[in-house]
């Protein structure tokens, strides 16, 4: 009875580790040849590794997380990694964030995206309607200087932003209140302000810190 009881205290810590994961999203900027938007989503038993911008798969892989170790294996990708070959990755869950640090990996397609990488929780917020009188108003042009303008333009009852200078396609925002919006391409929401006036004079993009952008037409 003794040893089945030492068991179980030493199984419990292990359950709630990998539970702890399980059904999380999260969303990091990683390098694949260019930097990459992505979103780790983990499962029951297996998490996959996907574009921001168009949900492409990059990896499906399985998981197991134990006294804070996550161990994952190639089920199918684009990477070079056989489906015999671990990688295992510290990780840790502080202040809202998942951190992941190489402890060993021969895949080297795999360890040079996720290594020492830092993740946010990836929430889509629900859209809501808005009138095409407002939305009206915050078509324009908006910069933080004027080599990265970007354009907000509005089709079919819906805003779309765009910056060529920014490596952002013309993208669809959505509408999260009557002035702030989210760009699931990047995963980040736009926060439009106007002056005392009722004009609209800029957005507020909120991501590793928050960047203001005039409307300069």
């Amino acid at each position: 009875m003794k040893q089945l009881l030492a068991w179980l205290l030493l199984l419990i810590p292990a359950i709630t580790l990998h539970a702890q994961l399980a059904n999380t999203q999260w969303k990091s900027t990683v390098i694949i040849g260019n930097p990459v938007g992505v979103i780790l989503d983990f499962k029951k038993d297996s998490c996959s590794l996907y574009t921001v911008g168009d949900s492409t798969i990059i990896e499906i892989m399985t998981y197991k997380a134990t006294d804070t170790v996550l161990t994952v294996v190639k089920v199918e990708g684009q990477s070079d990694c056989d489906i015999t070959t671990p990688g295992k990755y510290r990780y840790n869950i502080q202040n809202n964030l998942l951190t992941l640090q190489l402890l060993a990996d021969d895949c080297e397609d795999r360890s040079t995206v996720i290594a020492d990488t830092k993740w946010k929780p990836w929430i889509i917020p629900p859209e809501v309607k808005v009138s095409e009188a407002i939305l009206r108003q915050y078509v324009g042009t908006y910069e933080m200087d004027s080599t990265h303008p970007i354009y907000i333009t509005l089709d079919n009852g819906r805003l779309y932003a765009e910056g060529p200078n920014n490596q952002l396609p013309k993208s669809p925002l959505t509408a999260e209140s009557n002035t702030r919006f989210f760009l699931r391409i990047a995963g980040v929401s736009f926060d439009f302000v106007k002056d005392a006036g009722g004009k609209v004079v800029s957005f507020i993009s909120h991501e590793d810190k928050d960047y203001e952008l005039k409307k300069v037409q």
